[in-house]
């Protein structure tokens, strides 16, 4: 399992910040699930490929009281660590980045490194899809792959409750996946990439999609996007900078390193499957025209 983390202050911003912090900029855009989450959200601000941007975490203390945030307009803020309408942006430092392999790599915005691994929900699916979806799970007709997200079902505004684990099951449709969620926006600046402003109480299915992470020259990576929101950075009163011991590095080793492992859609085995039947008959092949040569 993967150990995640979030990054500090000064490789975001400043003279030591990473490279490709400085390429990309620092404002970072919520995925769907982030907004419909109830993450805090611009209503101008955007990123360097014009989406709009939303208020993120780091690892770095304020004061020991708050946490600093990335906040929309990509500049430095601080919150309270109980707060929930902040986003999470995970992180992998450069030991842990080595072990995986990265697909699908290409440049970004000003050259920015760009790669992808895992999966995870994120954009919510069209009209019609949607309809289809809803239509086939009405009718107990939808196939489940056997996989759950969990994520934090308290209110936005409750405080004191510190985590309530809600699971939500994964779907399989036409060789993709995904997940039925409901929308609890944070305010009415809570909008979707399709130009919807998200509804609260609404059903949602959200597609499961590749990740894309920002690939540093230093071997650290970085989600492009935020990829939740809805958890609490802390319950405690103090943040003195030891990330190891927050409740959101809990639910990161606790749910997110596991879930963003893919599981195989029936369609992808049946590919699979194939191509192992097909290569098997090929070895055979191989080894009968062998068998005839030696003759």
């Amino acid at each position: 399992m993967l150990n995640f983390t979030f990054l500090k202050g000064d490789q975001i911003w400043g003279d030591n910040a990473l490279d490709v912090m400085k390429r990309y900029g620092t404002k970072v855009a919520p995925t769907d699930l982030t907004a419909i989450s109830g993450g805090l959200m611009s209503c101008d601000d955007c990123t360097s490929e014009n989406d709009l941007t939303c208020v993120s975490w780091s690892a770095s203390s304020f004061a020991k009281f708050c946490v600093l945030c990335v906040f929309s307009t990509g500049n430095e803020d601080w919150y309270d660590m109980n707060e929930r309408m902040i986003s999470a942006r995970p992180a992998l430092p450069p030991l842990e980045a080595s072990k995986i392999s990265l697909k699908n790599i290409h440049k970004g915005p000003n050259g920015a490194q760009i790669g992808e691994y895992g999966e995870y929900p994120q954009m919510v699916a069209g009209k019609e899809t949607s309809a289809k979806l809803e239509k086939l799970l009405e009718t107990k007709s939808l196939r489940s792959t056997g996989k759950k997200y969990v994520f934090n079902s308290v209110d936005l505004d409750d405080y004191h409750t510190s985590f309530n684990a809600t699971s939500y099951p994964e779907y399989e449709m036409d060789g993709k996946k995904y997940i039925r969620v409901f929308g609890r926006p944070y305010d009415e600046y809570s909008k979707l990439s399709t130009g919807e402003w998200v509804r609260d109480g609404k059903p949602y299915w959200v597609e499961i999609q590749p990740i894309e992470w920002l690939m540093d020259k230093s071997g650290w990576m970085v989600s492009k996007k935020c990829l939740f929101s809805g958890i609490q950075f802390d319950t405690k009163f103090k943040y003195y900078g030891d990330f190891s011991k927050t409740s959101m590095k809990r639910y990161l080793d606790t749910y997110f390193a596991k879930e963003i492992e893919p599981v195989r859609t029936r369609e992808q085995i049946k590919v699979i499957s194939k191509g192992q039947q097909e290569a098997v008959h090929i070895a055979a092949e191989d080894m009968a025209n062998g068998r005839l040569e030696r003759q």
